[in-house]
């Protein structure tokens, strides 16, 4: 009996083995491929992500702020080796987050590459962002390069050289601009001359694989920058939130493939009012604006439809102390109360000294604050911490705690948030149409698209 425990006791704690039928799986593969050729495909795992600043601690935290058992972070940042898609309107400020990451990726030694398709970098406000794209003879870094390519196979090309040669940051602005050759080199006169349905979400499928698969092995992170387009039809008139009217270009390829998709939307805007001795009247001019992130998609974290405000300031880029005292004053760690003037006062008191600032408007609040660095750290820290317990999944006992009708259920089909089925009102002509048309066989624009 004595031995019997003896040797349950030395089964327990010997090191576990690979399962038998792994093993032989494992012995068939090296027999097949060779052992350096199963070494480089089996992938071990990482649970901790390497990663380059977004230059945003709002971000970082949106990325992947949940915490590992050691108290790190899982990936305070874009993670390298993957695609990244950021999309929005107009003047939403998706070009600076990417610049912004770019020059966080130069200032850490690292690489750049900007492809530039819209033609509209601003290279002094690049650098100011970090990106010095100027080349070594003219005073430049040398660390990172703007090109402006004519097709999307030249920027197909482009890309993967700079990822196979290990570049750490590329950015593509945008989708939108890609041009593909065959519809480059159509006739806008020549009704005749087409260059044919879906030609760049065709493109766009058959690129994002390879690129996925060169970007693991180096490391390099692509973001794709992504306008946004109005839904017309049925699916627009289905749609419910203003999310689910808008789409984007490109096909649906990059929204698979990509593990980060942010859609960013302007909140407010901070003005100031300024005298023009041109108008002889008081104008005012705007400082920064306010532009809500939303988590679209997250296969980082667990952090899918979490959204923050970040606060872009002109000329400047994401204003991290701004965007922290959005926070604190969202969770109360900055008290903002009204004087009798009907004016916004602000303050902050120390937790460990008890010291007070206190100023009229967040913009004097903020210049006051940025000249106290213990005490700026101390509200940063204590911002942190709030994020770090809001941007995580809900767990079974915050559901319980929470009101009656606050869990709802919502059909949903693909990327669209759809109504009620008793809410939707559908055209019969057009529905008569669509029957008329799957009768005879014909595909539509969708169906090519869906069928690639």
């Amino acid at each position: 009996m004595g031995e019997l425990i003896h040797t349950k006791r030395n089964n327990q704690m010997a090191a576990p083995k690979l399962h038998p039928k792994l093993e032989s799986f494992y012995k068939l593969m090296t027999k097949k491929m060779g052992q350096e050729s199963v070494d480089s495909i089996v992938v071990k795992p990482s649970f901790k992500l390497k990663h380059i600043s977004t230059g945003s601690t709002i971000l970082n935290m949106l990325i992947g702020g949940s915490r590992l058992p050691n108290g790190s972070f899982i990936c305070p940042g874009w993670p390298k080796g993957r695609i990244i898609e950021v999309y929005g309107q107009e003047g939403s400020g998706k070009s600076t987050i990417a610049m912004m990451g770019m020059g966080e990726a130069i200032r850490s030694g690292g690489t750049g590459l900007y492809v530039d398709l819209e033609h509209a970098v601003v290279d002094t406000y690049a650098m100011k962002l970090g990106c010095d794209f100027r080349p070594p003879e003219m005073g430049g870094s040398g660390a990172a390069i703007r090109v402006s390519p004519s097709t999307a196979e030249e920027t197909q090309v482009i890309v993967n050289a700079a990822a196979i040669a290990g570049v750490d940051f590329i950015v593509i602005d945008s989708v939108a601009a890609m041009v593909p050759r065959a519809q480059a080199k159509v006739d806008p006169l020549d009704e005749s001359d087409k260059a044919g349905l879906a030609v760049l979400p065709r493109f766009m499928s058959n690129w994002m694989p390879m690129l996925q698969s060169i970007i693991a092995k180096t490391g390099t992170i692509v973001i794709f920058l992504n306008q946004t387009r109005d839904k017309i039809g049925r699916e627009a008139m289905m749609a419910f939130t203003e999310e689910a009217k808008k789409s984007t270009t490109g096909g649906n390829a990059l929204k698979f493939y990509s593990s980060i998709r942010m859609m960013l939307k302007p909140k407010q805007k901070t003005k100031a009012k300024k005298w023009n001795p041109l108008i002889k009247d008081y104008q005012e001019v705007p400082i920064a604006t306010d532009v809500q992130v939303l988590n679209v998609k997250n296969k980082i974290d667990a952090l899918q439809g979490h959204n923050s405000i970040v606060t872009i300031r002109y000329g400047v880029g994401i204003d991290e102390l701004r965007s922290m005292l959005n926070v604190s004053t969202a969770y109360d760690i900055v008290k903002m109360t009204k004087n009798a003037k009907r004016q916004e006062v602000y303050s902050f008191t120390s937790p460990t000294t008890g010291k007070v600032i206190e100023q009229i408007s967040i913009e004097k609040f903020r210049s006051a604050l940025s000249k106290d660095k213990v005490m700026l750290d101390e509200m940063i820290s204590l911002c942190q911490s709030k994020l770090v317990s809001e941007f995580r999944a809900i767990d079974d006992s915050e559901i319980d705690a929470l009101e009656e009708n606050a869990v709802t259920t919502v059909n949903h089909d693909a990327d669209d948030d759809m109504m009620p089925f008793e809410t939707q009102e559908f055209d019969a002509e057009a529905e008569d149409t669509d029957n008329q048309s799957d009768e005879s066989g014909s595909l539509s624009v969708d169906d090519l698209i869906n069928e690639d």
